[in-house]
């Protein structure tokens, strides 16, 4: 692989790419008005940044988000093939056999969102940032209504290939604003957002009164996993600069999280850091069933757990 030197030592060209990304500086805390976040050398260590990025934390509430961090060119150019789903550049790098893991995952999320509705019968779901399409695929498999909308014009294709589902662009937003939906589903994206608060009140306006925004993401720096991992010095943090060193633009906790879907117009019904349809105990080994225990106690001690899972409904 070609090697270049961009006075960072000798580093490989695509994450000479990486750098050279167009960048913006976010200044102020999403949450908290006017209140401006300050650098956080920890954790662009454990991201394994390279300048310009960075991350910074708000003083007032915790919440973290990189800053520079690319455009929205950027990111459109990040999430590409070559960068991201499966290209060198990609952690891990065989993405497809990633995707392949959640579709049982994906319908397990189905079936807890049909438990959680109240309403009979099928539901009208959009899945907002859909990758691939597992879920969409799974949420029809189970003869909902579900329809995804993507930004990547590759993933668009994967799914289209691997599932059969026609995903809709980015560009069908705006005409999608007077559509209603029973529930809103985003796994693993709203981290991804620019604005991510913008983006939770979008989908407000497009739920029904009294439905469903179902969501995830990851609980970054603050599970006992990671503690644990870095406490060992055996894990915890990037192996090495990357796409995935950049795809996340904020970093939540479970109270940063709620106070966000407060200020969209939500209430939140269930919020949960530990999810045992995503760390099953079977196929049985030590250690499935050590990290399985260790994350469950962690979610009841202190939601401690490696995610934050959200069932949360718009306020009428």
């Amino acid at each position: 692989m070609a090697k270049v030197d961009l006075g960072r030592g000798m580093i490989s060209s695509w994450q000479s790419r990486l750098c050279e990304l167009p960048v913006e500086t976010v200044r102020d805390c999403l949450l908290c008005e006017g209140v401006a976040g300050a650098p956080d050398r920890r954790w662009r260590k454990y991201l394994r940044l390279m300048p310009p990025f960075d991350v910074v934390r708000c003083p007032a509430c915790a919440l973290r988000w990189l800053s520079p961090r690319p455009t929205a060119k950027g990111y459109e150019s990040l999430y590409t093939d070559g960068m991201y789903f499966g290209g060198a550049g990609a952690s891990p790098a065989d993405y497809e056999s990633a995707s392949r893991a959640r579709v049982e995952y994906m319908r397990a999320r189905v079936a807890r969102l049909e438990r959680m509705s109240n309403k009979k019968g099928a539901l009208s779901i959009l899945d907002y940032g859909a990758a691939t399409g597992d879920f969409v695929r799974a949420g029809r498999d189970a003869g909902h209504d579900c329809m995804g909308i993507e930004l990547s014009a590759d993933a668009r294709a994967v799914a289209q290939q691997k599932n059969g589902v026609t995903l809709l662009s980015i560009d069908s937003v705006e005409e999608m604003m007077n559509a209603r939906f029973d529930a809103v589903h985003m796994n693993h994206v709203l981290e991804h957002m620019p604005d991510p608060l913008a983006h939770a009140r979008w989908c407000a306006q497009v739920i029904k009164p009294g439905g469903l925004f179902v969501l995830e993401v990851p609980q970054q720096f603050d599970n006992d996993l990671d503690r644990l991992r870095r406490g060992l010095r055996v894990g915890g943090k990037q192996s090495r600069f990357d796409a995935y060193s950049l795809h996340h633009t904020y970093f939540f906790t479970p109270s940063t999280m709620e106070a966000l879907l407060v200020k969209a117009g939500f209430k939140v019904l269930k919020l949960s850091t530990f999810n045992s349809d995503k760390t099953p105990l079977w196929p049985f080994s030590p250690k499935n069933y050590v990290l399985r225990s260790l994350l469950g106690m962690a979610d009841l001690l202190h939601a401690g757990g490696n995610i934050i899972e959200v069932f949360a409904q718009r306020i009428e």
